[in-house]
């Protein structure tokens, strides 16, 4: 005996279409809240940054009487402002993540080895067509006494005034330091690159208490921090 074939009325097609819809919409908030990139698409990136490890390699940079050399403080804090600088949506590339120079093979001389390094770093700014380069440095004196942050910019370039003026705004704020402006200078790698390049001396490595505190991670934060606020704020980012 066959059994009756019953045909759908209007009311069953709707509660079909009312189940189906409600599925389709319980995935989609299901993938919404969990963050997947195939809703919320991967970060904006807004600028390109180089950040400049100051020294490294056969370079040490200033040493104190401890035996501890600037380049090692400069790639510690290098790494901190890219960590801070990445959700802003801000691309960061390091010019070294190690302790190594740029100085090719075969080259002599304090002068012309330094150079090549520079070089070097301009232009790998230049290739990767960064919207700015920021060196970071430690600052020494013989006589030990001067502490505080400083910032340089070539004086030829008002946008490296203006990224020298940003990141030092914010440097001042950090407890304890001095209120020094940003400076102009003429050193080699903000003289010679294209882009808005700054020399950040995030202090004084001869000046004991200073010292003490620049080794520790939580003045490294509160400097990491500095920088990286002030990067944003001269890209108009929050």
């Amino acid at each position: 005996m066959r059994r009756p074939v019953v045909i759908p009325g209007k009311q069953t097609q709707g509660m079909a279409v009312i189940i189906v819809l409600t599925v389709m919409l319980g995935l989609v908030l299901s993938v919404f809240y969990q963050g997947s990139a195939a809703v919320l698409g991967p970060l904006e990136t807004k600028a390109k940054v180089v950040i400049d490890a100051g020294h490294g390699g056969y370079d040490p940079g200033a040493i104190t009487k401890q035996g501890i050399y600037e380049k090692e403080i400069n790639l510690e804090m290098a790494k901190r402002v890219k960590e801070l600088l990445g959700p802003a949506g801000i691309e960061v590339i390091l010019t070294r993540e190690e302790d190594i120079d740029y100085v090719p093979e075969g080259v002599r001389g304090r002068q012309p080895k330094k150079q090549a390094d520079l070089n070097y770093r301009i232009a790998l700014a230049s290739q990767a067509e960064a919207n700015a380069l920021i060196s970071l440095h430690l600052n020494a004196t013989p006589s030990g006494r001067n502490t505080g942050a400083e910032t340089f910019y070539y004086f030829n370039s008002e946008e490296g005034k203006r990224l020298a003026e940003t990141i030092q705004q914010e440097l001042i704020k950090v407890p304890g330091m001095n209120r020094r402006i940003a400076k102009p200078g003429d050193f080699y790698l903000i003289k010679n690159a294209p882009m808005p390049a700054v020399i950040v001396e995030l202090g004084y490595i001869s000046n004991p208490k200073e010292f003490a505190r620049l080794r520790q991670p939580w003045y490294q934060d509160q400097l990491a921090q500095a920088v990286a606020k002030g990067v944003a704020n001269y890209f108009g980012l929050p």
